[in-house]
């Protein structure tokens, strides 16, 4: 048995299985280890646990530092306990390879004493901490001196000088003992091409600088982004057959096998790691449930992923209702969650199975469960609960829809999440600290795009991955990707004392020493022809090339000669190019003034109408065709609504809530304030959790503050001026010519005879003052008139809820006020008001009757002006701009 041993030949390698004949075996660090243990009659480990370890040596390190405060590692550890525990394990696993016995000796430097005594401690354990890398890579070195081995020959990859120290104990021990130890020889070539010149000067620097060829043995192609790269490579291969080289891939991205199986060619079946897996968000998200103040923002993450344990349809309105109100079991929400049943029951009703009840049951589970406060703490028993519940539901999901695998990586996640959890001493969990647990098991997720397909191109991921020499190498990404420092962990004293003892670690020094010979390793591999791929922007960032680019231009100045680029054409000396088509700019036109509707007698007029529908089409009559006649209306947008739409929604809540009280005008300040602090709390849980998060609090107490002093200054306007409350969010109704209208008046105020209408708003008091004073305001028009039964019209004001401040035409209401027209008659004007609103609907309806919808925006403005020219005297003044909310503004570039 021979077998290659590499650093990275635990992953692809060059050549693969199928190149290679004979009894051989290509194993790395892990597939060694494995091979070894199983010869020797060692268990070895069937699954990784290193969570597990962690975990124990966490405690051991928790018992040391309780038994000495004082410890090193004290403060780290106070801070985060299991990336403290983390970083001395991999210190405690360094120096077990290097063969340290962790005796107590004179002179030991204090962090070793400290690390010896803790691992004694260990080892007087019941049950010890379980074996990781380094205790198992122990033991096979121990078994080997008993046992005979079935190994003729091990060749490695890298110089035996550069491996870390412990391989290279391991291999003398096996030359000591029979097994030929040999180190990996590449072909050498005494041509005299660029890329041989290149690879002289890698293995010798020169003074001279040889002058390129420019023959196509090395190659580079540049571009702006990967992904035109990709799809630029992709179709050379095509046409091209002959070019068939090796593939360098250091990242594990898709970009160019994507592009491959565009072109039709044979996939390569990259597995790409990602911690983006929709399953895997899961693992982060499940916790949120356990805590209150809620985060919305994480809640509405977990049901807007595309695999969860939630019903879909329950999901989405979940969703759609967080968007605008984001907190739990508020009144919307409690409307929402029984219509959904009610739904779900009656679509179910008289079908076989269990499928309401289930859904049922994850409601209930994720939202209905006991929450803790976020600053304090939860039993570790409803955090088991959860992470059991995620890795059933994952095994069972994945068993219906095997074609998914991710979902048994969520599973075995969750279920080491569990495993972890309960071994764990405490009893009760906080919320950074169970965030650590998730931390520590979230792993990136492979995910199989696609098999890899007869005829692929063959590919490594590791510069160091190749055996034997390569015709032909296509460096993909040719970038800066691997660390260019590093760091000791261990003070120069330790290390002198360690030395002293024989004891050899791998240092900065020999890491720095065996990247730079991994680094040339494609180089040398290469044969015949190198074909360097440099984007400057990869996956959307920007990218550095790769440090050997410096020695290129270092062996020969400037590289003009060897670098192509899609657009140069220099390939096309070696290959045959792919054909390129140039595109046309097709520039969006002017909109016309006017849309045309050919069959206007499709276009039914409407029965009714509601304030906004009716605004547009006074105003802007195309929003009016396009979204109540054509029906397109834009999907909403599953996100947490800003903070300003927030504070109003929430503002006019209170106000509701506030205004159904009995008789609140008789309260005094103090009252007002009492039922303030008492009832906000309850509507920000329900519907402004965001303004409870952690770091939110400035802004929830300006909020509060703001809401009492408008509130107070309400009441007092009413208490002063004789008002009594009729009712809130009343739904009125009237007639406007031929249409019915329907509205809904946010307060509804009566003073004997007279009635009021107040138009609660958050912001905005300049813009609703000039609507005032500009008779611009046509919803207190509207509601003036619906709000009376006998035809009369009621006061109207806008209250701005922001800063306290109403804003009304007179004061003959509100006596109070700053009146914004002293002397106007608020009847006379509503009355002019309300008929050019008639006169314009008219004239709306004939345009209509025509097909001439108009298109009201800053570029029709002067066409619109030149047709309406001296005819627009009778009907609202018409508006000079683009509407300020348009949804269609694209459109109408579009439609003639």
């Amino acid at each position: 048995m021979v077998i290659y041993f590499g650093l990275a030949l635990d992953f692809s390698a060059w050549p693969n299985a199928l190149q290679t004949t004979g009894n051989q075996l290509s194993l790395g660090p892990s597939g060694l280890l494995q091979w070894l243990e199983n010869h020797l009659g060692l268990s070895g480990l069937e699954r990784s646990i290193d969570y597990l370890r962690i975990e124990q040596y966490r405690q051991a390190l928790r018992m040391h530092w309780q038994n000495d405060p004082e410890v090193f590692y004290a403060a780290a550890f106070q801070a985060d306990q299991f990336a403290t525990a983390t970083e001395l394990l991999q210190r405690r696993d360094e120096l077990l390879l290097a063969n340290w016995n962790f005796d107590i000796q004179a002179g030991l430097p204090h962090r070793l004493a400290t690390l010896a005594a803790i691992e004694k401690e260990i080892r007087q354990r019941t049950p010890p901490v379980a074996s990781g890398f380094a205790d198992r890579f122990l033991a096979v070195e121990h078994a080997v001196l008993q046992l005979r081995i079935p190994l003729l020959e091990v060749v490695c990859v890298e110089p035996l000088s550069l491996l870390p120290t412990y391989w290279q104990r391991l291999f003398t021990l096996l030359q000591s003992l029979g097994v030929r130890i040999s180190e990996q020889k590449l072909p050498v070539s005494d041509a005299s091409t660029d890329l041989q010149q290149f690879k002289n000067s890698l293995g010798q620097p020169s003074k001279s600088k040889p002058a390129l060829k420019g023959d196509g043995s090395l190659l580079m192609l540049r571009g702006k982004r990967d992904t035109e790269l990709a799809a630029y490579l992709a179709s050379l291969f095509r046409n091209n057959p002959a070019l068939f080289p090796c593939l360098l891939i250091p990242e594990r991205s898709r970009t160019l096998d994507n592009a491959l199986i565009q072109e039709g060619l044979p996939s390569l079946g990259i597995q790409p790691a990602s911690l983006a897996r929709p399953t895997l968000q899961i693992l982060k998200l499940a916790s949120v449930f356990l805590w209150y103040p809620i985060d919305p923002f994480k809640i509405m993450e977990f049901v807007s992923l595309p695999v969860k344990p939630l019903d879909g349809e329950l999901a989405n309105r979940i969703a759609q209702l967080m968007a605008q109100t984001p907190g739990l079991q508020g009144e919307f929400w409690h409307a929402m969650i029984s219509q959904f049943f009610r739904e779900l029951d009656n679509r179910s009703s008289g079908l076989a199975g269990s499928r309401p009840a289930e859904i049922r049951q994850q409601y209930r589970f994720w939202f209905e469960r006991k929450r803790y406060d976020a600053s304090g703490i939860a039993p570790k028993e409803e955090v088991t609960e959860i992470f059991n519940y995620l890795a059933f539901w994952a095994r069972s999901v994945f068993r219906d829809n095997p074609g998914n695998p991710s979902l048994m990586i969520l599973a075995e996640q969750a279920r080491q999440i569990e495993e972890l959890l309960l071994t764990l001493p405490e009893r009760q969990l906080s919320r950074l600290e169970l965030e650590r647990i998730v931390r520590t098991i979230y792993e990136a997720a492979p995910a199989q795009m696609s098999v890899q397909e007869v005829g692929s191109f063959p590919y490594v991921h590791h510069p160091h991955a190749f055996k034997a020499g390569v015709d032909q190498l296509l460096w993909w990404n040719f970038i800066q990707n691997e660390p260019d420092y590093f760091f000791s962990r261990w003070y120069q004293g330790e290390l002198e004392w360690l030395n002293g003892q024989g004891i050899k670690l791998t240092g900065p020094r020999e890491q720095n020493a065996l990247l730079s010979w991994q680094r040339r390793q494609p180089v040398l591999a290469c044969q015949q022809q190198l074909i360097l791929v440099i984007p400057e922007i990869v996956e959307g960032k920007a990218v550095n090339p790769h440090p050997l680019l410096g020695d290129l231009e270092a062996c020969f100045g400037h590289l003009a000669l060897i670098t192509a680029t899609i657009d140069n054409q220099l390939l096309g000396s070696f290959f045959a190019l792919p054909d390129q088509v140039k595109l046309s700019h097709r520039q969006l036109g002017r909109p016309a003034p006017f849309l045309s509707v050919k069959n206007p007698e499709k276009l039914a007029q409407r029965q009714e109408e509601t304030f906004s529908s009716l605004d547009s089409l006074l105003y802007y009559p195309y929003q009016w065709l396009f979204q109540h006649q054509i029906r397109l209306r834009k999907s909403s947008i599953l996100s947490i609504v800003k903070d300003q739409t927030l504070m109003g929604n929430l503002a006019h809540r209170f106000f509701q809530q506030l205004l159904e009280e009995k008789d609140p005008l008789s309260w005094s300040k103090k009252e007002l304030e009492q039922w303030t602090d008492r009832e906000i709390a309850q509507l920000l849980q329900k519907e402004g959790a965001v303004l409870l998060m952690y770091g939110r609090e400035p802004e929830r107490v300006r909020f509060i503050k703001k809401l009492k002093y408008a509130a107070w200054s309400l009441l007092n306007h009413l208490q002063s001026n004789g008002w009594e409350i009729v009712g809130t969010e009343q739904p009125l109704i009237g007639k406007l010519e031929n249409i019915t209208l329907h509205a809904r008046a946010d307060l509804i105020l009566q003073r004997n005879q007279e009635k009021a209408v107040l138009d609660l708003k958050w912001r905005g008091a300049n813009y609703r003052e000039q609507m005032i004073k500009n008779e611009e305001d046509l919803q207190l028009v509207l509601y003036s008139r619906l709000a009376t039964s006998d035809g009369s019209w009621a006061h109207t004001a806008y209250f701005i809820m922001e800063t306290g401040k109403l804003l009304a035409r007179n004061n003959v209401a509100f006596r109070e006020v700053s009146p914004i027209l002293p002397n106007a008659d608020h009847e006379e004007v509503h009355q002019r008001i309300w008929e050019k609103m008639c006169n314009t609907f008219q004239w709306r309806m004939e345009q209509v009757e025509n097909g001439r919808i108009e298109v009201r925006c800053e570029q029709t403005r002067q066409q619109l002006e030149q047709a309406y020219e001296g005819q627009l005297l009778a009907v609202l003044e018409m508006k000079n701009g683009d509407a300020t909310y348009d949804d269609y503004r694209t459109l109408i570039n579009l439609v003639q």
